[in-house]
């Protein structure tokens, strides 16, 4: 069977068929059409499991028989068949969506906001990041380094009210990601000495200027929200919660923040 890759039954695999099916589906079109014991002997499978490949293949209407007696079969254009499969999933991917935001909604309801997670590891955080943006629904209070405004990408409603502390004076931002309410701050512009008594303090804390520009901070509808400090090491650590002290705090941490920060015009 050296005409068909493996590259290709995985790639069949991954779209939704099993192996036999993708397996069968690709001696079709490389025979264009075939009988049964044509499939089986090539394939060096068992009939029956060729058989059942043939009616699953039908059914998703991949594969169509042309002749009776004896049975023949034929693949459908691979254009087509391709298309049909994606058109399966994304069917899928609707329905499945829609019953799991039903099961969130459940959640919800029963979810004790009080308590505080820990988030280990970059793609924990990132995944954390993904989420939150996908999440909101009214606004978003966002601190985030360069490599992590890719993830802007993820607004669905473009009209979100968005509050962006960076740290650089991007000016692209709202074009490239279509974003109707994004206010952005220049993180780099922040003043330390403009905080009053509190500013000994902040000059006082054990972090390298350069560190500043790592801190991620995400609040979502003023419900949620995600920190990981800008300290330097080898492992990504931070917190989430939905504590409506902790949410406050947060907010006032922001603003005080935003505050001391110049517009990026």
């Amino acid at each position: 069977m050296n005409e068909i890759s493996n590259d290709l039954i995985e790639s069949l695999k991954t779209m939704g068929l099993a192996e036999y099916e993708a397996k069968v589906y690709s001696t079709l079109v490389l025979f264009e059409r075939a009988e049964v014991k044509k499939i089986y002997e090539y394939l060096n499978v068992p009939k029956p499991s060729v058989y059942q490949s043939l009616k699953s293949l039908m059914d998703k209407g991949l594969v169509m028989r042309v002749s009776s007696k004896p049975a023949i079969y034929r693949a459908i254009p691979p254009k087509i068949a391709l298309r049909h499969l994606i058109e399966i999933h994304e069917n899928a991917e609707k329905s499945a969506l829609r019953e799991l935001k039903n099961l969130e909604k459940i959640n919800k309801e029963s979810e004790v906001s009080d308590i505080i997670w820990t988030l280990f590891g970059e793609n924990n955080v990132e995944h954390s990041i993904e989420e939150l943006i996908l999440k909101s629904e009214t606004s978003m209070k966002l601190i985030l380094p360069t490599e992590y405004l890719k993830y802007l990408s993820f607004v669905d409603n473009k009209d979100l009210s968005i509050e962006l502390l960076m740290f650089g004076t991007d000016l692209t931002l709202s074009n490239q990601y279509q974003l109707n309410n994004l206010k952005v701050h220049n993180g780099y512009g922040i003043d330390v000495s403009d905080f009053g008594i509190l500013s000994k303090y902040l000059l006082d804390l054990p972090l390298p200027p350069k560190q500043y520009s790592k801190f991620i901070f995400v609040l979502i509808d003023n419900e949620e929200f995600m920190y990981v400090p800008p300290y330097p090491g080898k492992t990504k650590s931070g917190i989430t919660s939905k504590n409506p002290y902790m949410i406050g705090l947060m907010k006032i941490l922001f603003s005080a923040i935003w505050e001391h920060t110049p517009d990026v015009i």
